[in-house]
């Protein structure tokens, strides 16, 4: 009979299996990089908040006059917001399909459903990568575009 306190759930310590003596640690190791790849998610997601809002204030105070320099300022700091807004945009973050896991390896060794877990979560953690890697490509070109449009507005109103 299946329960749902978790007052009576056992957890099955297994040993560390001789032919996989690291795997342990190769799953702390994954876990450990899933929480990291999360935290710099949400870093860079701040940022590009920051930015966005700075280029919005920047865009809408400049001085409204018909000076190439000041349309240029503008023209990089819309850039810029629309790059900051490509960066914060939500992705698809890829998670663990707990119920196929447990549907497909409640029933197997503890070894070989751990292995199986690392592997789809080293798969995950590549995934991520390339999502943060293109995330912090677009924030910085945002930042670079509200550099620049600081630049030009500062230079056409002093």
């Amino acid at each position: 009979m299946v329960t749902a306190d978790p007052a009576n759930v056992r957890l099955a310590v297994a040993m560390p299996d001789p032919r996989l003596p690291s795997l342990d640690l190769v799953l702390a190791e994954a876990r450990s990089e899933r929480q990291t790849q999360l935290s710099h998610f949400e870093a860079l997601d701040a940022k590009a908040g920051v930015v966005l809002g700075f280029a919005g204030v920047l865009v809408a105070l400049a001085p409204d006059r018909a000076d190439p320099l000041l349309l240029a300022g503008r023209c990089f700091g819309v850039l810029s917001g629309l790059a900051a807004l490509a960066s914060f945009w939500p992705r698809h973050f890829w998670l663990t399909d707990l119920t196929w896991l447990r549907d497909r390896y409640l029933s197997s060794e503890m070894v070989f459903a751990k292995l199986q877990l690392v592997d789809a979560m080293v798969v995950e953690a590549l995934q991520v990568k390339i999502a943060l890697n293109r995330k912090t490509f677009t924030l910085k070109a945002a930042m670079a575009g509200l550099a620049l449009a600081v630049l030009f507005v500062a230079a056409a109103t002093a």
